[in-house]
């Protein structure tokens, strides 16, 4: 179980990198409609940490903590670069 905990940051770096990058101007709200988007945002994160689960059974195992927790500091860099700093700090700009 913390093995699986650890590695789980590489699937979270992949959420997060997704969250980041469809939040700016709401595009992915407006390419899937308003109805769907809650159904997507909530689907792809665990459709990452299922393919995750299934990933973990042929992933090597010396490799599982070191790229687990390089994933997790991905992660959390990436989430809280965009909450400190905004949408505009990907490049993507109000106007």
């Amino acid at each position: 179980m913390g093995r699986w905990l650890i590695f789980a940051g590489i699937p979270m770096a992949a959420g997060a990198l997704f969250f980041a990058l469809s939040e700016p101007h709401h595009a992915l709200e407006h390419a899937v409609g308003a109805k769907l988007f809650p159904y997507i945002l909530a689907g792809v994160p665990t459709t990452l940490m299922v393919g995750g689960m299934v990933l973990y059974d042929h992933f090597p195992k010396r490799l599982v903590v070191p790229l687990g927790i390089i994933g997790w500091v991905i992660s959390v860099s990436i989430l809280c670069w965009f909450f400190w700093f905004g949408p505009g700090s990907f490049g993507y700009y109000h106007r």
